[in-house]
């Protein structure tokens, strides 16, 4: 039997990868602000004159040079900004459903089941059990992120261990969209942010043409990247706020679940 004090551990858990999140978060605001703020001095400075000195003269014309030969080659200093959010924030929110399925087996591993891989090395090498466990349940996280898009991973919350009411909480339009960024994010991070065949197809058979933004081939995703980047900070932040409150409400009965398994 497992202790009372399970649940309370598992909860903090939950709650700690919910933190991790939201503080990721803030910290692509701040990132962006920076941004936005050198490049506000950038143009003050100049305004004033570059303050009566010859080196910060040569640095803001350089600044604007740099700034200039970047956007000629198609992709300005903005855009790499924006790509970069976009990536990041979709990043901390995959990181976040990665915690919270390794919580749950961690703290409740028969829902791993009767067979698992074990390396070599972990078992017979390493020799440390704690790491070898960790091992397993990073192993079996991982491939099953990579394996599925969004809306399974969520929809597995139910069936793998019958938490129903983030399926039901989550509306289906929200799951769309961040399926939908997920698929730009995969033209931002392989396709230099251009719209392909491949993109069009899983829009038309995931999504039915119901995208909410428009892209067509051959074109880039680079001018909606600040409302796309947005949207994915609003939604995620809610669905994962949903997914947090879910999953700790119903730690009792995933814990005497496990017992029982």
């Amino acid at each position: 039997m497992m202790s009372d004090n399970i649940t309370d551990q598992f909860e903090s858990a939950i709650r700690k990868a919910l933190s991790y999140f939201e503080q990721r978060l803030e910290q692509q605001d701040s990132f962006q602000i920076q941004n936005n703020l050198l490049k506000e001095l950038q143009q003050k400075v100049k305004k004033w004159g570059y303050c009566n000195s010859q080196e910060i003269k040569d640095l803001s014309l350089e600044y604007e040079n740099f700034h200039k030969t970047l956007s000629e080659s198609g992709r300005s200093y903005e855009n790499i900004v924006e790509e970069k959010n976009l990536v990041d924030t979709y990043s901390a929110f995959e990181k976040f459903l990665s915690d919270c399925f390794y919580s749950i087996y961690l703290f409740f591993p028969k829902y791993l089941g009767e067979k698992i891989t074990v390396s070599t090395h972990d078992l017979f090498i390493g020799g440390d059990i704690e790491l070898c466990k960790k091992n397993i349940i990073e192993l079996e996280v991982k491939s099953f992120i990579q394996a599925n898009h969004i809306i399974e991973i969520v929809s597995s919350f139910k069936k793998k261990f019958s938490i129903k009411k983030i399926e039901s909480s989550i509306s289906k339009d929200d799951l769309n969209i961040l399926y939908e960024i997920s698929l730009i994010r995969n033209l931002i991070t392989h396709n230099n942010s251009i719209v392909n065949r491949v993109y069009i197809e899983q829009v038309k058979n995931f999504l039915k043409n119901k995208a909410k933004y428009e892209f067509h081939e051959g074109e880039t995703v680079l001018g909606k990247l600040e409302n796309l980047t947005q949207d994915m900070k609003d939604i995620s932040t809610k669905v994962c706020e949903k997914i947090a409150e879910a999953i700790i409400n119903d730690s009792n009965r995933l814990k005497n679940h496990h017992e029982n398994m």
